[in-house]
């Protein structure tokens, strides 16, 4: 198995997902059974430093490159995919620490502080003196019973209507929430990536003081470097897409494992033809996929680092990227699943899991199939009035 680093340097936090991959794989039949990644798992990976890399700097955090994030992701779900993903949510929320006003950048975004939560706005706010006042319930709170803060994405009322930008859209509020105003619901019980206890939280008449959130695409930062002018939609994709990466990287190995044990006739699994072309076709859409994400995020990446802003075809290709790259890591896993045989759907088999977690990781809404329409779209209606933007 290749180790992680396409221009992407071993970091500390890098090397410390490294040192600990064997510790985290070994409670992975604990992660599962209990739907959440224990408390002191969360905290021992915190204490490493591998939930700060999008803090800003002037905050404290180590607000590493777009890659060094992806390298992360991806050896953690290696590792394990549930703690992957809950660093995702994690790493991924705190690029909201750029935006947020500085007192309360500063107040929530202290070192070693966890930010969890989901933007889609399924909330209603209203104006009160000193803030807003918020009801609602979010899905998908993944990783939020470690969270000190979560987010959630907000319609505030106004007048008969809601907030909206001069050209009509709604103004999304993603607000931050203390954890003691959010109630966490225990209904997480899906068939993949069972242990990111992905529950729903809620809250109630939650008070938010004024300014405690930031304006969905405002693209305002109070923090203006180059992480926080990278597309913060298609690092959002590419850090979904580097979950199935790194799944798919143990899925290799893990079947190596099994064709060198697992005997067909006088012969084991690995010394058939038919097998060894499986593996290796699987192998071949595994580095494909890796290095179509990470080229395109690294040729952005030089860009906007040098000051420039990412253009609209840039982010085109940054969401066709994700998006295959997802479905090329689960398209090899599901040959090496179907490589396994009968074996592969035994509980103490690994390829099962990996099968069900990766299929988990392709239903996200930021690599779905429809982006690779949405892009087949911008191109082919370029020059066509209201053709479609990222």
């Amino acid at each position: 198995m290749s180790e992680p680093g396409i221009s992407t340097p071993v970091h500390d936090e890098l090397s410390a997902a490294l040192s600990l991959r064997d510790a985290i794989s070994a409670r992975s039949d604990e992660i599962e059974a209990g739907k959440m990644v224990p408390a002191d798992l969360i905290q021992r990976l915190n204490e490493q430093g591998l939930f700060g890399l999008t803090i800003p700097a002037a905050l404290g955090g180590a607000e590493r490159s777009p890659l060094e994030v992806l390298a992360l992701i991806e050896e953690l779900a290696y590792a394990d995919s549930a703690v992957a993903w809950c660093g995702m949510i994690y790493l991924t929320t705190a690029m909201s620490a750029a935006q947020l006003p500085e007192p309360h950048a500063a107040s929530i975004y202290r070192p070693g502080v966890i930010t969890a939560g989901a933007t889609a706005p399924t909330g209603r706010a209203r104006r009160v003196e000193g803030g807003l006042e918020v009801t609602g319930r979010w899905a998908w709170g993944s990783g939020s019973h470690h969270a000190d803060w979560i987010v959630g994405g907000v319609m505030v009322e106004d007048s008969d209507d809601i907030l909206r930008f001069p050209g009509g859209a709604p103004a999304v509020h993603i607000v931050y929430f203390e954890k003691s105003q959010v109630t966490l619901h225990d209904n997480w019980d899906p068939s993949g990536m069972r242990g990111t206890g992905s529950v729903d939280f809620e809250v109630e008449n939650a008070f938010v003081p004024e300014g405690r959130w930031i304006v969905q695409g405002s693209g305002e930062l109070n923090i203006d470097t180059p992480l926080y002018r990278f597309p913060f939609f298609g690092f959002f994709a590419a850090c979904v897409a580097a979950i199935p990466l790194g799944i798919a990287r143990r899925a290799l190995d893990d079947f190596a494992e099994l064709a060198r044990g697992k005997a067909t006739g006088r012969k084991s699994l690995a010394e058939s033809s038919l097998t060894q072309m499986e593996y290796g076709q699987a192998d071949a859409q595994s580095e494909a996929a890796r290095h179509y994400l990470f080229s395109t995020v690294s040729e952005i990446w030089e860009d906007v680092a040098a000051g420039q802003s990412a253009s609209q075809e840039q982010m085109r290709q940054l969401r066709l990227a994700a998006t295959q790259s997802t479905m090329l890591a689960a398209a090899a896993v599901d040959k090496l699943y179907n490589a396994g045989g009968g074996t592969s759907l035994q509980g103490y088999c690994s390829l099962q899991r990996h099968f069900r977690d990766v299929h988990v990781a392709t239903q996200h809404r930021m690599v779905s199939s429809g982006l690779l329409q949405l892009g087949g779209a911008m191109a082919l209606l370029e020059d066509h009035p209201g053709s479609p933007q990222l």
